[in-house]
């Protein structure tokens, strides 16, 4: 008797949690996504410069995907908007799985910031300053142009557990600075526990840049 009370008590408690998670599931979410700091970070002074000729946006989104890593809005018409697209991050999903309200960056922010960001203080860390036309160096600089292919936070329930993930693939384009002349790298992070609150989208976006800026740091070329 006392274990099918505790197997009672299991359940629901599981559907309570679900619960909780599909109300916070259900508004959208705003938040800001730093570049954070760099386990390998070391000050260095510049012995080249490198300037970004374009960070360009090129994810594909989906009115109702399959794939929680594809993607998507809770309003469909929503996805011809760049206004919103620009800012979309990630999708919440009740604690079945039900695809259900956005994430976005704050107004005046966009993924190509974060991305410029990140990749701004990848090469930095390499030993380049990056510089903007302003600077007289600009002229001289090693061009570097990349497209951002991926770069999404996404949920998957479990019985027990949750995990938030986020991938970030980008595509760069630079004959002086990769090897090949274009790289694609990766980055990826994932965040488990009993529910998906803002914290945990805040800190698996925090880890997946964070790998991002790794990644890009390891394929750039060190300077001559």
């Amino acid at each position: 008797m006392k274990k099918a009370d505790g197997s009672k008590r299991h359940v629901i408690a599981v559907l309570v949690l679900a619960w909780l998670m599909a109300g916070c599931a259900a508004t959208r979410s705003t938040f800001d996504v730093q570049s954070a700091p760099s386990p390998q970070a070391q000050p260095v002074s510049a012995k080249a410069f490198v300037r970004l000729t374009e960070v360009k946006d090129v994810r594909q989104f989906e009115a109702a995907p399959r794939n929680p890593s594809v993607p998507s809005l809770q309003d469909p018409k929503e996805i011809t908007n760049p206004a919103i697209t620009s800012r979309a991050i990630a999708r919440k999903r009740g604690g079945f799985g039900a695809a259900m309200a956005d994430i976005l960056l704050p107004e005046g922010r966009t993924v190509e910031q974060v991305v410029r960001e990140a990749v701004t203080k990848a090469v930095s860390e390499k030993g380049y300053a990056v510089v903007d036309q302003r600077s007289p160096e600009y002229d001289k600089a090693l061009p570097l142009q990349v497209d951002i292919q991926q770069f999404w936070a996404w949920f998957s329930p479990g019985f027990w557990q949750v995990s938030v993930e986020f991938e970030g693939i980008l595509l760069l384009k630079g004959d002086a600075l990769v090897a090949k002349g274009d790289e694609r790298v990766r980055g990826y992070g994932i965040v488990k526990g009993m529910v998906a609150s803002d914290n945990e989208w805040q800190e698996v976006m925090k880890l997946g840049v964070a790998d991002l800026v790794l990644k890009v740091k390891a394929v750039v070329k060190s300077p001559e």
